[in-house]
């Protein structure tokens, strides 16, 4: 059964190829064509705009057919979708529908299809089951910017595009074919009172202060935590060090992310769900007060980039429990797949405001002032989140 997670999580890291390789790739790319830092990040807001369409239909979807038949046939248009980006022509508006073509992909193999998949087989240790699939991001994390910037050196960036869709698609199918597979049908249910239930209690689901809290805190962290992640490498690159030097130290915060993830989902079992998703989401806090404060500093870097992995290893954690438990499954993969293309939007802001007040005042500096209150409104509206008896009875909160 955990066969299951495993395959998630590398599913998970697929899904974050470019994502988290694209500070290696915005480095070259904006060398070979002259782009700003800015228009460059644009296409992560286009890629949000595609993404708000386009994941809550596949996140019904999956919910509707099974995660088995989507994901076998999101796995292809992943790779060709991602593969597509190394036809960048120098043209900011190719660049940014290249964009909106990767997240068309993306969001076939994004994380609700892999933890639609979780939720009906694990139950009294259904965090850790979240916590080893979602650690697929420590996995995109230490790797794919190693792998982008030793293909970049060896083989040009272009290609770069080609071998990591390739490969990953390459090595995936196989183990997606016998261990992705349909969760149990709920007997006694037909298929169109399912269909009316599932309908009923996904609109409800939508209208919920729980569904609200949720979204905004996860959103507004995603942001302030994505700008960060996008721009670490230039951060540390313009510090001095060489780009293998950053895409390296970058790659440490991987390993964090694992270890909180892991962490995390093994509390989550274990300890009420707010007080840790409260101090969870006021780490990003210290992160920033790390790379601000302590600018010059190899030992304030390598301590930023460790909380930066803790935060973003353990937030999704706190998100998708909430919702599992709130929600239940005839709907988890519906309502989450809302939650992450909000997400996304959230997430797409951060790193074209940090890109933007780069391009102004040449530093990074006012990006992480402005992060700060924006942290701590996260994590008060994480603690607002409605103890889990107001919803279901669950009197863990």
């Amino acid at each position: 059964m955990w066969s299951l997670p495993l395959l998630a999580a590398l599913g998970i890291a697929g899904s974050a190829i470019f994502a988290y390789s694209s500070g290696v790739f915005m480095v070259a790319m904006i060398a070979e064509f002259g782009w700003t830092r800015a228009q460059f990040s644009a296409a992560f807001a286009v890629q949000t705009v595609v993404g708000l369409i386009v994941l809550p239909l596949v996140g019904r979807l999956i919910d509707r057919v099974g995660p088995r038949r989507v994901g076998l046939v999101g796995i292809l248009i992943s790779a060709a979708a991602l593969s597509s980006l190394g036809l960048a022509n120098g043209a900011v508006k190719q660049w940014w529908a290249l964009g909106g073509v990767q997240a068309i992909g993306s969001a076939f193999v994004a994380s609700p299809l892999w933890l639609s998949a979780i939720v009906p087989r694990f139950r009294v240790s259904r965090g850790l089951a979240f916590a080893v699939s979602l650690a697929g991001i420590g996995v995109a994390t230490a790797v794919w910017p190693v792998l982008a910037a030793f293909g970049i050196r060896s083989l040009g960036w272009r290609e770069t595009f080609q071998v990591l869709a390739i490969g990953w698609a390459v090595i995936i199918l196989p183990f997606a074919w016998f261990c992705l597979v349909d969760p149990p049908k709920i007997p006694g249910s037909s298929t169109t009172a399912a269909v009316t239930m599932s309908r009923g209690q996904y609109w409800s689901a939508l209208r919920s202060r729980t569904f609200l809290c949720v979204t905004l805190a996860g959103g507004i962290f995603a942001s302030v935590c994505y700008g960060l992640i996008l721009h670490l490498v230039p951060m540390l690159h313009e510090r001095g060090l060489g780009l293998p030097a950053a895409a390296g130290l970058a790659s440490i915060m991987g390993l964090f992310v694992i270890f909180g993830r892991l962490t995390t989902g093994f509390l989550l079992d274990r300890l009420p769900t707010r007080p840790l998703g409260v101090a969870i989401f006021l780490l990003p806090i210290a992160v920033c007060l790390l790379l601000w404060l302590g600018a010059g500093s190899w030992l304030a870097a390598v301590a930023a980039v460790a909380m930066l992995g803790l935060a973003t290893g353990s937030e999704t954690d706190v998100i998708v429990f909430m919702i599992a438990r709130r929600f239940g499954r005839d709907v988890f993969a519906s309502v989450f797949a809302v939650v992450s293309a909000v997400f996304a939007l959230f997430a797409a802001t951060g790193p074209l405001l940090a890109g933007a007040l780069y391009d102004v005042y040449k530093s990074y500096d006012r990006y992480l002032m402005i992060a700060i209150p924006l942290a701590l409104l996260a994590t008060a509206l994480i603690a607002l989140v409605p103890p889990a008896s107001v919803i279901n009875g669950d009197d863990r909160s």
